[in-house]
C-alpha cells in the first residue's frame, strides 16, 4: 500500500526576458508535490501582444 501522507514540497519560479518575436515578456509558475512522484502547477504568461494562463499536472518516474 502506498502512503498518503504529503510530501509538502513546492516552488516559485518567476522569469522575465526580451523576446525577438514578441517583445519583453514575464512568467511566473508555481506548483506544488502532492505526492511523491506526482506534482500540481499553474502558470501565468504575458507579453506586449498577448496574455496565457494554465494549470497542469506533472508526473514524474523512473526507468
Amino acid at each position: 500500500m502506498l502512503s498518503d501522507v504529503p510530501v509538502r514540497t513546492g516552488y516559485l519560479e518567476a522569469q522575465a526576458g526580451v523576446s525577438s518575436l514578441t517583445g519583453a515578456y514575464a512568467r511566473l509558475e508555481s506548483g506544488a508535490r502532492i505526492r511523491q512522484n506526482l506534482g500540481l502547477f499553474g502558470f501565468a504568461e504575458a507579453n506586449q501582444r498577448e496574455r496565457m494562463a494554465g494549470v497542469g499536472v506533472r508526473y514524474t518516474f523512473g526507468l
